[in-house]
């Protein structure tokens, strides 16, 4: 992302699984949000599967997890700066700090956490305007972590935005990633769903979302 610094209005990244192609779907105003972002990356196997059924086949799925830790690593020293905003009190900090441990060539500016501890959305949009950070890390959620980089993104400029849902839960060490072996056979979904059974709900979203996969290629 070197055209960061050359770039008047921000780099916007959707991290996009089939819950988020679900709600655009049933939300034409979150949709629009998604097409106008600069760059939407397959977060989850649905997806992979999903394109490879419409004849449109991805290279590889990239988790927004993985974008977290490819940003930070590759941070200029001294030079690139992060703002990580959104989870419950003190998820971001206790992120941010972890991050910090990892890769300390990456200055880490401020940390919000997503539930008022720094004030509304506006509020701390306007906190994070006045340092106006490289990177920003929103983990709201979707669409909220959508909506709020859409609303806000006239404030930054050599900014890149990313919604990053739950990374800094994972970062955090408040919630485990799956083994290595989940995620090369493509089943961390399943790992989160036998470790995490209040997201049965969510992964739902999945078959449903493949079912209308299959639908739009039938009325192709």
């Amino acid at each position: 992302m070197s055209n960061i610094q050359t770039n008047d209005t921000p780099i916007k990244i959707v991290t996009a699984n089939p819950e988020i192609i679900m709600l655009a779907k049933e939300n034409p105003r979150y949709e629009q949000l998604l097409l106008e972002s600069d760059h939407v990356v397959a977060d989850g196997i649905g997806v992979v599967i999903g394109a490879k059924m419409l004849d449109t086949p991805l290279q590889e799925r990239i988790p927004g997890y993985e974008l977290v830790h490819g940003f930070l690593e590759n941070a200029a020293p001294g030079h690139d700066t992060f703002y990580f905003y959104g989870g419950k009190p003190g998820i971001a900090a206790e992120a941010a700090k972890k991050a910090m441990e990892l890769y300390p060539q990456a200055k880490i500016v401020g940390c919000s956490d997503g539930y008022g501890g720094d004030g509304d959305g506006d509020t701390v949009a306007q906190k994070i305007e006045a340092l106006q950070p490289h990177h920003i890390f929103v983990a709201l959620g979707a669409p909220k972590q959508e909506e709020w980089i859409a609303e806000h993104a006239h404030r930054f400029s050599h900014t890149l935005m990313m919604g990053v849902g739950g990374s800094f839960d994972v970062l955090s060490g408040q919630v485990n990633r799956a083994p290595k072996i989940f995620i090369k056979l493509n089943l961390e979904w399943f790992h989160r769903l036998i470790t995490q059974p209040t997201r049965a709900k969510r992964m739902l979203k999945i078959p449903l979302f493949l079912r209308e996969v299959k639908k739009s290629k039938r009325q192709k």
